[in-house]
């Protein structure tokens, strides 16, 4: 990197991290940073909603400080004709903040029954792929607790076990491949998301 690019880069991570003075903002990053808790290289996976578009701003300043790799991955499953320009979109925003997304595409030929569960099955098999192409162990994702009450009540009225309850845990294995899906905002509401996002000026 020349060194022009290096002082471009340089001041748009202290604009990054400026907004750590903000007492609301550092006090959400201090959870998500000790929830977090390691020096290995991440990838984000990116919805476009309030709860990632948070969780990639706080990993990224995690990244700055922690001098790691991060990498953040958008799917687009193709299933509605507007989810290409509404990726191109979130890619934007993101953008504003110093991060740049990749868009990973579901290719191929789409179902007609049990679509949500094959797409979650495609999503996180596309983030698990390159996750394993750029050596990455980590996978974040943007739960929240709101969501955690929420899969609970699911899977009681289901009649789910205790094992179907614990499935929403902060750290599991994504089958039998070397990658962990953490979930380091579990502790947090989806409104101090939301403040983040109008904070930082998103």
């Amino acid at each position: 990197m020349n060194q022009k690019s290096l002082s471009a880069q340089n001041k748009t991570h202290k604009q990054i991290l400026s907004f750590l003075k903000n007492q609301k903002i550092s006090k959400v990053y201090t959870e998500f940073s000790s929830s977090l808790n390691t020096r290995g290289n991440l990838a984000v996976a990116v919805s476009g909603g309030p709860d990632s578009l948070a969780l990639a701003y706080l990993a990224k300043c995690y990244s700055i400080k922690n001098k790691i790799t991060v990498k953040f991955f958008l799917v687009d499953h193709k299933l509605r004709p507007e989810s290409t320009k509404e990726a191109a979109s979130v890619k934007k925003i993101l953008k504003k903040i110093g991060i740049t997304c990749e868009v990973l595409s579901w290719k191929g030929k789409k179902p007609s029954r049990n679509i949500q569960s094959l797409a979650r099955e495609a999503r996180y098999s596309l983030l698990a792929k390159e996750c394993k192409k750029n050596n990455i162990k980590h996978l974040l994702l943007g739960h929240h607790s709101n969501d955690l009450f929420e899969n609970f009540l699911i899977r009681v009225v289901r009649g789910s076990g205790l094992n179907g309850l614990v499935s929403f845990n902060k750290s599991v294995k994504y089958k039998d491949e070397d990658l962990n899906i953490l979930r380091p905002l579990l502790n947090l509401e989806k409104n101090d998301l939301i403040n983040i996002l109008s904070l930082i000026h998103i």
